[in-house]
């Protein structure tokens, strides 16, 4: 018995082996992403080389294309001639600007890279730049970026104050305020042009906290004399000292009388202007705690090096990694096992002290981003045309990458970008945040308004309504509003853009919103606006809702606001106008229960689909244990149908099948199967299909499933059938392991199901 179990086990893992190593094989068919998915959907992409000014030019495609392999590949050069080699060569014959198109295909998908105005042969170039920033206080460093299209051989800058360049992309100064014209030049063999921007770079005397703290080190007690440099004459110094002390003097003096490490805050103020910065001075030669840890971004139970990097020679160190694991290790490396934002810290301490650095939210653990922003205008730029916004990027999730969309055609990868708007309007801006783990838009419709008054507007959702009703507010202010403030007109008051409110008593009431920024307060008064009637709301529950044919089931009526009348409809053709109806079902179903009920006010409608269910078949459910892998690919299913089922039918999506209650099974190929469970007793059978990967692969996503209604053996009026409904969505984006390591895993999985089968 033993050797012939193992000739089995050795002519299984045999068979696994060859199976493996035929290339390109599949158990599946469909390019559809299914409940269990191995595999990668291609991600199409290239590069091009070649020489700018010649005619003909020979141009060299190279395919950098991502996913599992065999894949093929569709060129369209953009002069009518295509290929379908991966990385082909092609002879441009003619002047002029070309966009290509690569589309890759594989058995999971396909994707196409489209790449406008790439390749240039023989034309001049066509200017275009940005600056980074285009406005602040003196002096103000500018970043010039080419974005000129075609090859440029020469460059010229003329930034608006006298002063030029002919570099690709200078960092000018300006060290005068005012408002500034920038004009580039391009050129090269075949021509020139230039582009100039009006009123470009804004340059103010914004606020910027400066100070010199003389000594910054020393034994203690240590006294300091602190010097304000701080730009765009302030007039209020707030000076935080550290250890609980502060100044409002400009030029403060301060003893720190025990030894530490102090962050020294300066915050300026001008009218409505603030600005801070600071400094940490070290008393008494205690350690200044610092650290680094690599990578910042990792999956669970991937590795993080974290580096001390204090100065003045600790002696000890006190690691808080953010997840309860701690360690005393001057270089320690950490594995979280959890997703999620960790925030680190690490306390330093020699013979003459300790000091602590603490970095929040610095290691993101298989977290996506959740993108989110607020502009901020100066006060002279409000309404103005052209008006420059300052965005700043509020996402969370510690996004590595931003795309912003300013709905004026324009754009910027920066964090935390200034764009200028041109012309009046309002505009709609977007904000994409990306990580290694996801990424996430944010829309703010209507969100800047250029040029034009400020004007208070709202909507309700609806205004007739019932007693204990929600109505939902919405404001429609065009003066980019940062604080609202709502009077409902029932004595009760609200606040945010968009507020919820319950009317608690009859009446006919006026509502205002108060509208203010930093700017501005409007208000509007929209008078006998809201309604509210003594309208029922309906709403019943029942004693039972699954049983066996014949049913009796009592309902009992919950509505609220005194209804006088109710109509019931039981959902297999039988009424009733009692207010606590007991209803009998007597066919095998699944019913949609309905109550209206009446006063002289109105009438309401509460429906409860599918709410009563009459079978003695079994209902079909399961799980799996895991969803996404590479291959081979260990899933342990279970059964969790109710009804208790005598007999059960697995179809694993690859072409085999499982009679088992509670299969394991090996997906040996990449691919993206769809799993449906069939169970049956004497009194009929269901089915559960389900499809789609992204509730493993994606947090936030669900996996689509279908159930067909239990059927008897013999037909049953009033039961339905369902056809199960495939869901699409996005494959997980892993590469497949290499050929190797595929076959030591193989051998691995069978023969632990090989001793949990002896077992």
């Amino acid at each position: 018995m033993m050797r012939s179990s193992k000739f089995f086990l050795y002519a299984g893992l045999v068979v696994l082996l060859l199976a493996l190593a035929v290339p390109g094989a599949s158990a599946s068919g469909t390019t559809q992403p299914g409940y269990i998915t191995v595999g990668l959907a291609p991600v199409a992409q290239f590069d091009a080389h070649y020489a700018f000014t010649t005619i003909p030019t020979k141009v060299i495609f190279t395919d950098n294309s991502l996913g599992s392999t065999p894949m093929t590949w569709e060129w369209d050069f953009g002069d009518g001639a295509t290929s379908t080699d991966q990385n082909p060569s092609h002879m441009y014959l003619k002047r002029g600007t070309y966009s290509v198109t690569l589309t890759v295909k594989n058995p999971y998908g396909t994707s196409t890279a489209i790449k406008k105005d790439y390749i240039t042969i023989g034309v001049s170039p066509r200017a275009a730049f940005v600056a980074d920033p285009t406005s602040g206080g003196t002096p103000l460093n500018v970043a010039f970026t080419d974005q000129s299209t075609g090859q440029v051989t020469a460059w010229q800058w003329d930034f608006g104050d006298g002063q030029g360049s002919t570099e690709q992309n200078p960092v000018h100064t300006y060290w005068t305020s005012g408002v500034y014209r920038v004009i580039l030049t391009v050129s090269n063999e075949f021509g020139s042009s230039d582009v100039a921007k009006n009123d470009y770079i804004t340059v103010s005397g914004d606020l910027v906290s400066k100070f010199i703290a003389d000594p910054s080190s020393g034994k203690a007690p240590l006294a300091v004399m602190f010097t304000d440099k701080s730009l765009g004459s302030p007039t209020e110094w707030a000076w935080d000292f550290g250890d609980g002390m502060t100044s409002t003097g400009q030029y403060p003096s301060h003893t720190f009388t025990s030894a530490g490490s102090y962050d020294v805050k300066l915050t300026i103020t001008r009218n409505a202007e603030t600005a801070s910065s600071t400094q940490t001075l070290n008393v008494g030669g205690v350690p200044n705690a610092d650290f680094a840890g690599a990578p910042t971004h990792v999956n669970t139970d991937e590795a993080v090096a974290f580096t001390d990097k204090s100065g003045n020679s600790p002696t000890s160190w006190s690691w808080d990694f953010g997840d309860t694991a701690t360690s005393t290790v001057q270089n320690p490396s950490h594995a979280y096992q959890v997703k999620g934002i960790y925030t680190v810290s690490l306390t330093a301490r020699n013979a003459n002290g300790r000091d602590i650095e603490t970095k929040t939210g610095y290691i993101n653990v298989g977290i996506a981003p959740k993108a989110e922003f607020i502009p901020v205008i100066v006060p002279y730029q409000q309404y103005k045309v052209p008006m420059s916004v300052n965005f700043i990027d509020q996402s969370t999730g510690i996004p590595t990458s931003w795309s912003w969309d300013f709905g004026d055609g324009s754009t910027s990868t920066d964090q935390n970008p200034t764009h200028r708007f041109m012309k009046e309007g309002t505009y709609t801006v977007t904000l994409t945040a990306t990580n290694n783990f996801g990424s996430d838009t944010k829309v703010r419709t209507d969100l800047i308004t250029v040029g034009g008054g400020a004007a208070v507007d709202f909507v309700a959702d609806k205004t007739t309504v019932g007693v204990g009703r929600i109505v939902t507010f919405t404001d429609l202010s065009t003066s980019n509003p940062t604080l609202w403030v709502w009077d409902f007109g029932d004595g009760t008051t609200g606040t945010g853009a968009k507020p919820d409110h319950v009317y608690r008593t009859t009446g006919v009431y006026d509502v205002t919103l108060t509208a203010s920024n930093p700017y501005l307060t409007n208000s509007r008064t929209k008078n006998q606006y809201i309604t509210v009637l003594a309208i029922p709301k309906a709403d019943f529950v029942a004693d039972k809702t699954r049983g066996g044919a014949p049913m009796a089931v009592s309902f009992t009526d919950k509505s609220g606001n005194s209804p006088t009348s109710w109509s019931w409809d039981f959902g297999d053709g039988s009424t009733s106008s009692e207010q606590n109806p007991t209803h009998t079902y007597t066919t095998l179903g699944t019913y949609t229960v309905s109550l209206t009920a009446s006063n002289n006010d109105g009438k309401d409608i509460a429906s409860k689909a599918n709410y009563i269910m009459t079978t003695l078949a079994p209902v079909a459910e399961f799980g799996a244990n895991r969803q996404v892998g590479k291959a081979p690919f260990v899933v342990e299913f279970t059964d969790l149908s109710s009804n208790e089922p005598t007999k059960w039918k697995w179809d694993f999506g690859d072409g085999t099948s499982s009679s088992e209650q509670n299969p394991r099974h090996i997906y040996l190929f990449e691919g993206s199967y769809d799993v449906s469970l069939t169970v049956t007793n004497q009194y009929g059978s269901d089915t559960m299909f389900k499809t789609g990967t992204s509730a493993a692969a994606t947090p936030g996503a669900t996996t689509s499933e279908s159930t067909v209604a239990p059927t008897p053996e013999a037909t049953v009026p009033g039961a339905a059938a369902a056809a199960p409904a495939a869901a699409a969505a996005s494959p997980t984006t892993q590469a497949p392991l290499p050929a190797m390591v595929s076959v030591i895993a193989a051998a691995f999985a069978m023969l632990a199901i090989a001793v949990a089968h002896r077992k």
